[in-house]
């Protein structure tokens, strides 16, 4: 076993690149796994053992709950999700529990199990209206037909009082902004037309976190390799690029159906990046497998200068794609798959996020707009940026450089309030001053010793700027909001060149 285990070992490594921690992974999924839990040990126990605690946390104060029905809540999350982990992935799963045990690190597969259902539980509980265990799914109206393509279902229409009966529940924090992205190719980019793709990535500052944010360089031995950003223990978060010129990016997008029984947001990332070449390759691995938080995931084919935005829920998978004539797409946290908006036609997928975004009125594409303005709505998450990204694109038109790109995804300005928000202050609310370039106010929490008491906040993780067909990109990992770190630049070949050497 020793031999067997140095051998596995060998293919892999853990470095800092310029201030920016990189994991190299190579092998089967188990090797990968194994490799991910041995080299990175300690790193791990903090996850499991303090961010873990966090969590739980945070879902108590979301729920009103005490931590121990948190916790709980937690575990029924997990155990509903496992029976839909691809196998790959869960055999990466246990290669870093078996490889935390080798390296005399206390760990069991079912912490790590339940470490990757982290951000899946963080989008349901952070809104109302959300989901709670098998009593809820036995009571919903299931409807069979529902895992269809935008362009098959209905369009159903919510009167003025907008919430359809959905029992509302009292949220005790905010939830906050989230992610966002753009993509821009042809004339819309300028220079010599190729795809350049940027994204956000917005979360809470848990404690560990933030000294533990690194760059998973993937290798797989079935598959296409990859790149990602994540934390250690976690196979995957919020997107990347892959070496067939795909990138992606996930957005909460929150929906009323949403479930743990399902695939997440690092089973999906993952397998995109694993396995998908074009958009129509993504879209086909979400309607076949089955999903649980409501995401929109933009996924862009650089080679063939195509981008679509897949919007999901438990129930339903619907597509936007640019506008004709249009060589952009840009995408925030609400969603806008309303027929006649932006070029969207097929179901109404706002219709779904009514009693969580607590919209008052979506009758007509004018009131929507108005409701999702409301100045004091803690739910929505600050659609006021899908507004500024289609300003800061027409403004960037024919040259989104990579300079340009960065000062798109750095950008301060709130066009509710025509204000620029100070680059050390807090927004107010997710519609005052909530900008591209997020941070929010710290809120107080209290866990499990030794976590104890703890503030956190909301503001940009990482930000990403790529060319996917050349592979270059440029993050930004170091700081909080990232942005304020400056970026570095690296090239996805060579990484994956130097994790086979």
């Amino acid at each position: 076993m020793t031999m067997k285990k140095d051998e596995i070992l060998n293919k892999a490594c853990f470095e800092e690149i310029r201030g920016v921690k990189v994991l190299h992974l190579e092998g089967k999924a188990y090797e990968m796994g194994y490799q991910h839990g041995y080299l990175l040990a300690d790193k791990i126990d903090l996850m499991v053992n303090r961010t873990l605690l966090a969590t739980a946390a945070y879902v108590a104060a979301q729920t009103g709950s005490n931590i121990d029905t948190a916790e709980e809540l937690l575990w029924m999350g997990q155990r509903a999700a496992e029976p839909f982990l691809p196998q790959e992935f869960k055999e990466e799963m246990i290669g870093i529990a078996d490889g935390v045990k080798d390296a005399g690190i206390n760990v069991s597969l079912e912490q790590i199990l339940l470490w990757n259902t982290n951000y899946d539980q963080w989008c349901i509980y952070c809104h109302p209206d959300y989901w709670k265990g098998d009593e809820q799914e036995d009571n919903k109206d299931k409807n069979q037909g529902d895992n269809q393509d935008d362009n098959q279902g209905e369009n159903p229409v919510v009167g003025k009082n907008g919430n359809n009966g959905a029992s509302q529940q009292n949220i005790s924090k905010p939830a906050g902004g989230g992610c966002s992205s753009f993509s821009a190719w042809g004339e819309w980019a300028g220079g010599d037309g190729k795809l350049i793709f940027g994204k956000n990535e917005d979360n809470f500052n848990m404690p560990e976190q933030l000294s533990n944010r690194m760059l998973v360089v993937a290798s797989p031995d079935d598959g296409i390799g990859h790149a990602f950003l994540t934390y250690p223990g976690m196979i995957g978060l919020d997107g990347g690029i892959n070496a067939d010129g795909l990138a992606m990016m996930t957005q909460l997008n929150s929906m009323q159906h949403e479930s743990m029984k399902g695939c997440g947001i690092a089973i999906f990332t993952r397998l995109l990046l694993t396995h998908a070449q074009t958009v129509e390759d993504a879209i086909r691995i979400f309607q076949e497998y089955p999903r649980c938080a409501g995401i929109a995931y933009h996924v862009a084919d650089a080679r063939a200068k195509k981008a679509v935005v897949v919007e999901t829920s438990s129930r339903k998978v619907c597509c936007r794609y640019p506008m004709p004539g249009v060589e952009a797409l840009w995408q925030t946290n609400h969603s806008n798959c309303y027929p006649g908006w932006m070029g969207y036609s097929g179901y109404n997928m706002v219709t779904d996020q009514v009693p969580v975004n607590q919209l008052k009125d979506i009758s007509t594409i004018e009131n929507w707009q108005n409701s999702l303005k409301e100045p004091y709505n803690f739910y929505v998450q600050a659609p006021s940026r899908f507004e500024r990204y289609q300003q800061l694109i027409h403004e960037y038109y024919s040259n989104i450089t990579v300079e340009n790109a960065i000062k798109i995804l750095s950008d301060c300005y709130d066009p509710y309030t025509r204000q620029t928000r100070d680059v050390f202050f807090p927004s107010w609310t997710n519609n005052i001053l909530c900008t591209i370039c997020a941070l929010y106010p710290d809120f107080a929490y209290k866990a499990k010793e030794p976590v104890g008491q703890f503030k956190a906040h909301i503001a940009n993780m990482w930000s990403l700027v790529a060319y996917p067909e050349t592979g270059d990109f440029w993050l930004a990992i170091n700081d909080f909001p990232a942005q304020y770190g400056g970026y570095e630049q690296f090239n996805l070949k060579e990484l994956l060149e130097r994790s086979s050497v």
